[in-house]
């Protein structure tokens, strides 16, 4: 899918071939809509990925961070890349004028962030030095609407993980205290889990946040991966000076939720590959969701007869909005067959003289099982499949011979 390491930069640094960019652009959009869903009425902004660590609550934010901050001088200027959107959206949110009349509301931005990991914790599409964060910040009035809105944020944090067939293991980490004076909240939380939740107990006082979840998946491997996440944030808001005014005229400091609903876009890239890894273990063939497939329908004419009209049927195809190409090297139809299933393409219509007679494709299906369909056949199941995700051209030439290979 185009997704390495790219060797000419720092270590953990990766890059992404035409395949990969759009499945990140794809996520990138998809993360929005995941926000969006929540009802809660938000902006979407984007900034610069380096502060001045001169200015105190960038550095009290970042020595939160330790020793996984990339630093570096300019001039007589010490910078901190961002660690993930807090640093821009803070810095924006201070220069707003906020009434307790636009509380909740949400700032999105997919940021890209940057944490010196250390090289032998490196591990593609899962932890990196630099990555993409669709970090979402929600301003609350107070700690109970923030609570009240985080069961919202928790349900759709589920809710992604079960669409494609997986569940979380959570941890809890907070104070005794916020048990002690929440523990109603709690239970509503790990009700909606419907299995154990592992508390982790953190010293008074010592972070910005008061409850902070942490979403792991199990691997194939047996290992947890967190994924998703929220925090309660009570601190920041004081630290960088952003206030809204209340009902009497007074400022207050809101609280705020920081939450990434699906995770890094690499990491829950991370998720699918697993999940799709977990699906050869158990005999079937991996696949990625339609929607996130690079290529959906590959069109592989049987001679060079055929062309004209494969290419007139994915031409259709990519007019109703479906990612269709078409294998025109000269190459058996086996192995481009062959090809089409190793790149995991969800559809392969094989176009022949037949076909072409009697106005019919014959459809292979990834899931299994080939079988004649007609064009509008075709394009009515992969259109409802497609429901409810973004959409995004074919971001390569149509035809495959036209391709360099990568």
């Amino acid at each position: 899918f185009g997704f390495e390491w790219e060797p000419f930069s720092d270590l953990g640094h990766m890059r992404y071939g035409p395949e990969a960019a759009l499945v990140i652009d794809l996520l990138a959009e998809y993360a929005w809509r995941c926000a969006l869903s929540l009802g809660i009425p938000l902006f979407r902004v984007k900034g610069t990925n380096m502060f001045d660590l001169s200015v105190p609550a960038v550095k009290q934010h970042a020595d939160l961070f330790g020793d996984r901050l990339y630093t570096l001088e300019v001039g007589q200027k010490k910078l901190v890349l961002r660690y993930a959107a807090c640093h821009q959206q803070f810095a924006m949110l201070k220069d707003w004028s906020i009434s307790y009349r636009h509380l909740p509301f949400g700032v999105f931005e997919v940021a890209d962030s940057y944490r010196l990991e250390q090289p032998g914790e490196l591990l593609l599409c899962f932890r990196l030095r630099r990555f993409l964060m669709p970090d979402l910040h929600i301003l609350a009035r107070d700690l109970e609407e923030a609570k009240a809105i985080s069961l919202k944020v928790h349900a759709k944090i589920y809710e992604e993980v079960r669409k494609v067939g997986r569940d979380y293991v959570s941890i809890y980490n907070l104070t005794r205290s916020f048990l002690a004076e929440h523990r109603e909240y709690l239970a509503k939380l790990a009700a909606m889990e419907g299995k154990p939740v592992l508390l982790h107990f953190v010293p008074e006082g010592k972070y910005y946040w008061v409850i902070n979840v942490e979403y792991n998946v199990i691997d194939q491997l047996g290992r947890p991966r967190e994924i998703g996440t929220f925090q309660i944030d009570v601190g920041n808001a004081e630290r960088f000076g952003i206030t809204y005014v209340d009902e009497s005229g007074a400022r207050r400091h809101p609280v705020i939720i920081h939450t990434a609903i699906i995770g890094s876009l690499e990491r829950y890239l991370y998720l699918l590959f697993d999940t799709a890894a977990r699906e050869e273990a158990s005999g079937g063939k991996p696949s990625l969701p339609l929607w996130l497939s690079p290529v959906q329908v590959r069109v592989i004419p049987v001679s060079g007869d055929q062309i004209g009209r494969a290419i007139e049927i994915a031409e259709k195809l990519s007019a109703a909005g479906v990612r269709a190409d078409v294998d025109d090297r000269d190459e058996s139809v086996a192995k481009r067959v062959r090809d089409a299933e190793v790149k995991w393409i969800p559809y392969i219509v094989v176009v022949g003289p037949r076909e072409v007679e009697k106005g019919v494709l014959s459809v292979r299906k990834r899931e299994g099982g080939v079988s004649e369909m007609a064009l509008e056949e075709l394009l009515a199941e992969v259109e409802k499949k497609l429901e409810g995700y973004p959409r995004a051209p074919l971001p390569m030439p149509l035809r495959v011979s036209a391709r360099p290979g990568y």
